[in-house]
């Protein structure tokens, strides 16, 4: 309840600074300008709006439209002296346990490092010699098809806010939008046309 007080508190104070102008025409004020809005202070506040809105939305859709397009999950436990013995257990693990489409997380303890996605297992060939073999464990989990990679990494970005984020996870070609991420365009589309300047 406190996040989406902070974020009607925020509404209502960018909407007294786009109205103050007009307010102090028509209504006498006691001492002092009125607040400004300049362009800065309207991306500022914007901006946010935007990062509370998106932790509203995460909170409301987030778990339940990842849960639907994940087929099933697996922890692996990084184990193995040098990063080849650890690349070793990682991959030969993965060729027995995981089937087809994947998103993995690497983690060390709570904290994310990083997310990405993959069409088979193989795509972990690619960390070989990666300092992310030094992670404590491995999250992947195996997604429904194809078409849902792009949505899927998206999401996990978004759940897991990995240390290493990437500005935004690349599209898989008629792959399914992230839900998060269009009712976020929708929420910006929104404010930039309430509160647009000349």
């Amino acid at each position: 309840m406190a996040l989406e007080k902070k974020f009607a508190r925020k509404l209502d104070d960018l909407w007294r600074r786009r109205t103050a102008s007009l307010r102090a025409t028509v209504i006498p004020r006691g001492v002092g300008q009125p607040p400004r809005f300049t362009r800065q202070v309207r991306e500022g506040l914007i901006n946010d709006l935007l990062d509370d809105a998106t932790q509203l939305l995460l909170r409301k859709y987030g778990w339940e439209a990842f849960s639907k397009v994940v087929a099933s999950r697996r922890l692996k436990q990084m184990k193995g002296h040098g990063l080849l013995s650890r690349a070793k257990n990682l991959l030969s693990w993965a060729e027995s346990k995981i089937d087809g489409p994947i998103i993995y997380a690497f983690w060390r303890g709570s904290k994310c490092l990083y997310v990405g996605k993959g069409n088979t297992w193989k795509r972990l060939r690619s960390y070989d010699h990666s300092a992310y073999l030094n992670a404590q464990s491995i999250e992947v989990f195996q997604i429904t098809s194809k078409s849902q990679l792009g949505k899927a990494e998206c999401l996990a970005t978004h759940l897991f806010e990995p240390r290493d984020k990437k500005v935004k996870p690349a599209k898989v070609k008629w792959g399914k939008a992230c839900p998060i991420c269009r009712r976020h365009d929708n929420v910006r589309n929104q404010l930039k046309t309430l509160f647009k300047m000349k």
